[in-house]
Order: structure tokens, then sequence, then C-alpha cells
């Protein structure tokens, strides 16, 4: 009966973002359809009139495309807030959530991919492997920071998040919150202070310090695998992947593209001078582009109209090189068909297989 009864439960995720944002929650909702098993709600917000009409009927209509079970919930910051934060006042939807709902919930930044599995985190029942250590009461359910991230807190000692919790500062991109917990500890009537007390506080990264300052011993930390950030050292067999930082993969122009390549392959000796640090150009970047392009290519052959207006959104975000990449980016190329020329006057000795890929050229 217990069985039963838990394959009967809908589980509920919660979203939120500003119009720029809803292109990628495209991919993030598609790869979430595709890949939960168990029965589940979305709810995106709309905080403070964040997202216009034109923006909650393309979400209601692909949402229903994907077969996803989709609301738009209206969630409103204080004034004094919006006015103090101001276009990071965006980040805050969680907390407001925390306090509007009844249910435990997961919320699901919109720069993810996730794969088969990935809803075990909403019940882990004592699963060593992802969960970790339990504790009475959770609040929160999230997974360690990035070295990265964690490295330079260390650095700075300043960040009073941090320094409430340094072993087990989390990330926010990917949690399992409990509301009802959120309020038995009456946090519902203090963060709204915290947050207004950032500054003195040493708070920078949004609603992840606010959580990280409230929850440090209210948190269950998760195995990475269920928040991989790209850039981290390797995790083995991730469920959710993460594109946090710095570029966004769908905003890369096609040039954009071919010059951060570049600069990660002349730097594969010095990690430190790469974008991406990490090198993660070469796998999770990859990734996120074909999965992107199945996702078109679908909505090209069934949703055309859908498919139209998502082109418009990407086109809207999409960064092309400035004027300084544009030199580096013309430069580069006009040395590499110098450098051919050069090779073509003075062939190596090759293998017949070699020649043919020579000519080739591939």
């Amino acid at each position: 009966m217990a069985r039963a009864s838990q394959k009967k439960k809908m589980n509920t995720i919660v979203t939120g973002h500003n119009t720029g944002y809803v292109y990628p929650w495209m991919l993030m909702a598609r790869t979430c359809a595709l890949n939960t098993t168990g029965s589940f709600k979305m709810i995106a917000a709309n905080m403070n009139n964040s997202m216009d009409a034109r923006d909650i009927h393309f979400m209601s209509e692909y949402a229903k495309h994907l077969g996803i079970n989709f609301e738009i919930l209206d969630l409103a910051l204080p004034e004094d807030l919006m006015k103090q934060l101001g276009r990071m006042a965006i980040g805050y939807i969680s907390l407001l959530f925390l306090d509007a709902l009844d249910e435990d919930f997961v919320w699901l930044d919109s720069d993810l991919i996730l794969k088969p599995g990935w809803e075990k985190i909403f019940d882990l029942g004592g699963d060593k492997e992802l969960g970790g250590k339990t504790i009475k009461h959770p609040v929160i359910r999230a997974a360690k920071d990035r070295a990265a991230t964690v490295n330079q807190h260390k650095f700075k000692n300043r960040n009073g998040a941090y320094l409430k919790n340094p072993q087990n500062y989390f990330n926010c991109g990917v949690m399992w919150l409990s509301p009802s917990n959120w309020k038995k500890f009456k946090l519902d009537e203090v963060w709204k202070d915290v947050v207004r007390r950032e500054s003195e506080l040493g708070l920078e990264f949004i609603d992840q310090d606010i959580l990280n300052y409230l929850l440090h011993d209210k948190v269950e930390i998760m195995s990475k695998r269920l928040n991989y950030i790209t850039g981290d050292f390797y995790v083995q067999d991730p469920l959710i992947t993460h594109f946090a930082g710095y570029p966004k993969p769908w905003v890369l122009s096609p040039k954009a593209k071919a010059l951060y390549f570049m600069r990660e392959a002349i730097n594969a000796d010095r990690p430190r001078f790469r974008p991406s640090r990490e090198g993660k150009f070469k796998t999770e970047y990859l990734e996120y582009w074909r999965v992107e392009a199945e996702m078109l290519d679908e909505l090209k052959l069934n949703r055309n109209d859908l498919y139209e207006e998502a082109l418009d959104r990407k086109r809207s975000v999409t960064k092309d090189l400035n004027l300084q990449e544009k030199i580096k980016f013309n430069v580069a190329r006009f040395l590499t068909v110098e450098f051919e020329n050069v090779l073509k006057r003075k062939k190596p000795v090759l293998t017949d297989t070699q020649t043919q890929l020579w000519e080739n050229r591939l």
C-alpha cells in the first residue's frame, strides 16, 4: 500500500526568472519532461511582474506541448527590497516560494540539463551515495558549491554566509526545500531583515548567501551528482549539469563559440587563462548545444509557431563579439590561413592516410 501511494504522489518543481531566461528555461523544462518518470507539476513565479503576458502565454503553450502540468504563481517582494536590490531582486524568488507554498518542492535554475535519475532528489531515502548524513527537520537539501567559489570566499574571509558555514557552503541552483520546516523555525519572519542587512553581513550571492546564512545548521548535503557545476572537479555520471557562471552556452554567437574554443585550445597548458578555467567547453558545452539543437529540431517539425518564437527569443539574448574580440578573432583567423599556406608550400612526409586527411581538410 505504501508503494502504491508513493507512486501517486505528485512532486512539485519550482522555477523563476525574467524574460531573458525564458529561452534556457525551455531546454531545462524539456530535459525535465523527457527524463522524469514520476508525476510532477511545475510552478513558475511571476515576481513583481518580471514576466509579461507574452512570456506567460509562450511558457504555458510550450509546457502544454511537453505535457507538463504547469502554472504561474504571482509573488511579490516588498517595495523597499525591490528598490534596494534593483535588477538583482529576481534572484530571491526561492525565498518567496518558501513563504507561499505548503508542500515540499525542488527548485531548479534555468541553466540546467536534467538526466535520467535526477528525480531521486525528491526522496533520497537514506541513499548514502547521493545523500550523506541526514538531520532532524531539514529545511534544505543541497550540494556543496564548486571549489573555485569556496576558495574565493576562503581567500576574502569576509562573506558572512561562508563564515557561518565554511565546511558546507552550498550552491542554490538545485535544491530540495521544506516550507513546513522553514516556518517551523519561523524563518519566514526573519529572512527579509537579513536581506536588508546584506551589506553589513558581507553577503554577495543573492538567495544563496541568505540561505547559507540562515540554514547553516539545517542543511542536508547531497552529492554533487545532483548539481554538477560545469568547470568544477569532474563528477562521474552527473544527474544534473548546472551551467553556472559565464559565459552561458545559449548566448554565444557562432563566432563567439569559435573564439572561446580557440582561447581554450591555445591555453591548454595554462588553465587559469582559459575562458572556462577548467576546460568545460570541450565536453559540457558541446552537450548543451547538442540538446539545444534537438529541442529546436523537434519544435520545427511539430510546432513551427513555437519554433519561430524560440528563435526570436534566442536571437534576443545572443551576444556577438565586441570590438576587441573581433580584432583578436580576425587576427587569429588570418594567422591560421597564413600558417596553412606555409604548410602547403612545405608539406611534411605523410602516410597515405595522413595525406588523405590533409587534402580533405579533416
